[in-house]
């Protein structure tokens, strides 16, 4: 099987880059386009509810908006030097939403094959009580999804 539009779910974190990776390494033999989304969860803003489509009014939480966009323009950037080093082009997307729907929502909009993320791995009673944007997207996609897992460091 050979996906031709793969989607990274991506954060900057150890496990974001380990899913970056494998789409790197595989995307030149199956002839594929990578997709990079890195989305801004408003929850983590403040209490302030922000909504995407009417924007932000509280001045406090829309500078809060600007420095963590800021952010994720950073982390995409690092996914952007990734992709350079391995000879490869990909499009970067930052949005604004819950990560579980944004995900599955911007693979639908460009018709991926596959999506890509990372799990950090948590527990099951982290995941109960967190919650897991890796266990939804998996339980909730219609298209293929692989989960990458990073070795745990001893220490």
């Amino acid at each position: 099987m050979k996906f031709k539009r793969l989607l990274v779910a991506y954060d900057g974190s150890d496990f974001s880059r380990a899913a970056l990776q494998t789409a790197l390494e595989h995307a030149g033999f199956w002839g594929s386009e990578i997709f990079v989304l890195y989305v801004v969860d408003p929850g983590t803003l403040t209490p302030t509810i922000v909504d995407p489509q009417i924007g932000v009014s509280d001045p406090n939480t829309l500078r809060r908006l600007e420095v963590i966009e800021k952010e994720g323009e950073t982390i995409l950037g690092g996914a952007d030097t990734m992709a350079e080093e391995a000879g490869m082009l990909m499009k970067s997307t930052m949005l604004i939403g819950d990560p579980k729907d944004e995900i599955l929502d911007y693979a639908k909009e460009i018709e991926a094959d596959l999506i890509i993320l990372g799990s950090a791995g948590k527990g099951w009673t982290r995941r109960f009580i967190l919650g897991s944007v890796s266990s939804s997207v998996v339980a909730n996609s219609p298209v293929s999804t692989l989960v990458i897992h990073t070795p745990k460091k001893d220490h």
